[in-house]
């Protein structure tokens, strides 16, 4: 690790004790409050974790998400529920993140159906890149010692760039990539060239001891109909449910169901989330001819560091709910 790189281990204050034993009148539905999350009972949140002790968003198996997926547009459909035989509980610290990213490119990516913000068509490739550039660069200001390595998808996994610091060698190998015709989808070896580049981190105690760094695999999928090549092995299984490991999905897909013998994107996105064995992973879905401003969206949101977010379906973006818009329109 490079010198001046230190870790963020500040802890919020905790609530004064007889603003505890109050009950709360109940708060109308927002998008702050999603579900009336901050009017559950003490015992519900503690199920998730005690944020002022410094626990992380998988605390305990009855606080994970029980196959409930968030889409992009607000809607949430059921899923398969995420195994719950791993429970962490990992200080929420802004530790140094290894990031990769990698670019599916097959065919469809490069279907012009993408509204752009001028109103005219693009495709999903051109607002990837631009969205990956952005999401690096960002997360460069943020923290200097985050590292980052592209790897790009077609019927094979093939690392391009190495992990670096440096936003211009990731950015370099971003552009002029072609898409391919893709018969299948390899997501066995994505993960065994994964584990051959990297070094989970291990502690003495995931309670107390913050890992030296954390490793995020960002997966970039547009393939709606192509069922992946996998086998769990013990080494993926090991892999997934390492506490310091994490996988998010974006998921671009056509919106439309396929024939009786291909897989239909909503099973594709199932299976997706039955990979998350945590509850702490992201996943989101985007529809290939709704606007591109979604894709931008999605990838803002996964900015934040994965060991001090929250799980993602009490994860609120919002102030006003869609249907009680705001009084007041405010210019800053």
């Amino acid at each position: 690790m490079k010198r001046g790189c230190g870790m963020d281990t500040s802890e919020p204050g905790s609530a004064a004790e007889e603003e505890e034993e109050k009950a709360p009148e109940p708060r109308p539905r927002t998008r702050s409050n999603p579900e009336g999350a901050e009017d559950r009972a003490l015992s519900a949140q503690t199920s998730v974790g005690n944020r002022s002790e410094g626990e992380g968003e998988a605390a305990s198996a009855d606080g994970s998400p029980q196959g409930t997926a968030t889409a992009a547009h607000g809607t949430a459909w059921a899923g398969p529920a995420p195994h719950t035989e791993v429970q962490v509980k990992t200080p929420r610290v802004n530790c140094p993140e290894k990031v990769i990213i990698c670019l599916d490119l097959a065919e469809e990516m490069a279907l012009p159906k993408l509204e752009s913000f001028n109103g005219s068509k693009t495709n999903a490739l051109n607002i990837s890149q631009k969205m990956i550039e952005m999401f690096v660069r960002t997360k460069h200001k943020i923290d200097k010692c985050h590292e980052f390595a592209l790897v790009v998808v077609n019927n094979d996994a093939t690392w391009l760039s190495g992990f670096t610091s440096d936003p211009r060698e990731v950015c370099s190998c971003l552009y002029d990539l072609e898409t391919v015709v893709c018969k299948s989808f390899n997501l066995e070896g994505l993960f065994n060239l994964i584990q051959q580049k990297i070094e989970l981190p291990v502690t003495e105690n995931v309670q107390t001891i913050p890992p030296p760094y954390v490793v995020r695999t960002i997966l970039v999928f547009g393939r709606p109909g192509c069922q992946p090549q996998f086998s769990m092995s013990e080494h993926m299984k090991k892999m997934l449910q390492c506490p310091y490991f994490f996988f998010d999905i974006v998921y671009i897909h056509n919106g439309v169901e396929e024939k009786d013998d291909e897989t239909s994107w909503k099973e594709m996105y199932s299976f997706f989330s039955s990979l998350d064995t945590k509850g702490t992973n992201y996943k989101y879905e985007v529809l290939l001819s709704g606007p591109a401003v979604e894709l931008h969206n999605c990838m803002a949101k996964l900015l934040a560091h994965p060991l001090q977010r929250p799980f993602q379906t009490h994860a609120a973006y919002g102030l006003l709910a869609e249907d009680e818009p705001p009084e007041i329109e405010a210019t800053v």
